[in-house]
C-alpha cells in the first residue's frame, strides 16, 4: 500500500479564541509551537473468572487543552485570557494601559469558556484541517524572563469542557 504524502502536515498555525464572539482573541504571533493535547479516560473491567484480565474497558471521559505559548506583550489580549482581570485605559491617553488581576474572586472557568479553534498557516491547508474546542476556558501561566536571550513569552492553556450538545471537539470543517 502506497503512503500518502499529501496528509503529512507541520508549520504554525494561528488560534482564534471566542470564535464568532464581538471581540474574538487572535494569536498568530507563537513561538514554541502550539500544542493540542486530546485523552479519554477509561476503565478495565475485570471479573473473578480472568483474574485481573481485562475483559473489556470503557470510555469515562474526554480531556482536551491546547497550549498557546504567544510572543506578543499585549495587555488587550492579556486582559481577555486572564479570567477576572481588569483591563484599564487612560481616558486622555489611551495608550496608557493597566491589567489588574483581583485575588479576592472565585471564578466559574465555565462561565468564561467559549469557541476556540486552531487553523494551520499552511498554503495547502483548508478547513478540514482546523479543529476546534467547543468551549474553552484559558488558564494563563505568565513565567516571563527579561534577558537578551529570548522573547517574552506569554503562555495560555485553554481547556476545553463540553457544550450543550456535550461535544468537547471537533476536527475538520465546522460547516461539514
Amino acid at each position: 500500500m502506497a503512503s500518502d504524502l499529501t496528509k503529512i502536515k507541520l508549520g504554525p498555525c494561528k488560534v482564534t479564541f471566542d470564535v464568532g464572539g464581538t471581540s474574538p482573541v487572535v494569536f498568530e504571533t507563537t513561538k514554541g509551537g502550539v500544542v493540542l493535547n486530546y485523552e479519554q479516560t477509561t476503565r478495565e473491567v475485570t471479573v473473578d473468572q480472568f483474574g485481573n484480565t481485562a475483559v473489556k474497558e470503557l470510555v469515562l471521559g474526554h480531556s482536551a487543552t491546547v497550549e498557546v505559548p504567544f510572543a506578543e506583550f499585549d495587555l488587550d489580549k492579556l486582559a481577555k485570557i486572564i479570567p477576572g482581570a481588569t483591563l484599564t485605559t487612560n481616558g486622555t491617553t489611551p495608550e496608557k494601559k493597566r491589567v489588574d488581576v483581583n485575588a479576592t474572586t472565585v471564578i466559574d472557568l465555565f462561565s468564561v469558556a467559549k469557541e476556540l479553534k486552531i487553523e494551520p498557516l499552511s498554503t495547502t491547508a483548508t478547513a478540514n484541517d482546523a479543529v476546534t474546542l467547543y468551549k474553552a476556558a484559558p488558564r494563563p501561566n505568565l513565567n516571563y524572563t527579561y534577558s537578551y536571550e529570548g522573547e517574552l513569552i506569554t503562555n495560555v492553556t485553554f481547556k476545553g469542557y463540553p457544550d450543550a450538545d456535550g461535544n468537547i471537539i471537533g476536527f475538520g470543517d465546522q460547516t461539514a
